[in-house]
């Protein structure tokens, strides 16, 4: 559909243009009165929080004012506290004031989603002994157009990327299996590859297979497949699909994860455990922005 995937890079410039086309417009009516007025201003956080987006924030006020400064005393990933300075902000008054609500908007989400993925890797690591491989992963339950923000969030508080998007590798989900006719079905599919193409289709770890039984899992690993979402199990079933497994394949927990079942999980033997709750659940990391008096 597209001919290019965007990068981290354009993916960023985009969001800023879009977050400032949908708030600045054609420009501040209020802020139109600030005439050219220097001005020195401060973000302070009113939260404690894994700190993200810095660079989402820096570029809100460039894009609207390239000769605005902006010293950052803190780095991504930094844990900060309540009433800590984030960054000074030095400039013309009106080119400050048009481009803050967008920076604090960055700052806010990708913070949270950052913070929210420690706290699952904290609880995580309470029951690491156990299953020292296993992994937190997010989902593609992203906030539309900022895909890659929050890909990008998880990974600064910890976790670690699933797909990127529809073209990173192949997951045959539920709705993908009943099309093909179950699993059954997509082991014809992969035999006619192999006819189609000339050449055998090689299974990797980038193939994955949805399942929603310990029938369907056999199926899978009968295959050959080596990565398998295992859709919400019971915790007996998440046993049983480890024990059948033998490390044969990948599994990873997809369906009802939340801090309460963390551990217990984790605890039974699975390398990955994906959660939608890290990009689409959060709670906004307060910040504000005060400009500093001249007294």
């Amino acid at each position: 559909m597209f001919r290019k995937i965007e990068t981290l890079e354009e993916a960023r410039a985009r969001n800023v243009e879009d977050a400032l086309r949908e708030d600045v417009g054609t420009g501040g009516i209020t802020e139109s009165f600030i005439n050219t007025q220097k001005i020195e201003a401060r973000i302070i956080s009113r939260d404690s929080a894994v700190l993200c987006g810095l660079d989402w924030c820096n570029e809100c006020f460039k894009r609207i004012n390239s000769e605005v400064k902006v010293d950052f005393l803190k780095s991504d990933g930094d844990l900060i506290k309540e009433n800590e300075i984030i960054c000074t902000i030095y400039g013309d008054g009106k080119s400050i004031l048009e481009a803050e609500r967008s920076a604090l908007n960055f700052l806010q989400l990708l913070s949270a989603t950052a913070t929210t993925t420690k706290k699952y890797l904290r609880a995580l690591k309470q029951v690491k002994v156990g299953n020292p491989h296993c992994c937190i992963y997010d989902t593609r339950k992203t906030q539309p157009g900022l895909r890659l923000a929050q890909k990008y969030a998880v990974r600064i508080g910890g976790g670690e990327n699933q797909r990127l998007g529809l073209w990173d590798h192949m997951l045959f989900k539920e709705n993908h299996l009943k099309c093909l006719g179950g699993i059954v079905g997509l082991k014809s599919k992969m035999q006619d590859f192999h006819k189609t193409n000339g050449r055998k289709l090689i299974i990797t770890s980038d193939i994955q297979v949805e399942v929603e039984s310990i029938r369907e899992l056999k199926l899978a690993l009968s295959m050959g497949i080596k990565n398998i979402l295992l859709d919400n199990f019971s915790i007996n079933m998440l046993i049983q699909a480890v024990s059948i497994s033998k490390k044969k394949a990948v599994l990873e927990v997809s369906g009802g994860v939340n801090l309460k079942s963390l551990a217990s999980i984790a605890k039974t033997g699975v390398e990955r455990i994906s959660i939608g709750n890290l990009t689409k659940d959060v709670s906004a990391v307060d910040f504000t922005m005060l400009i500093k008096n001249d007294s």
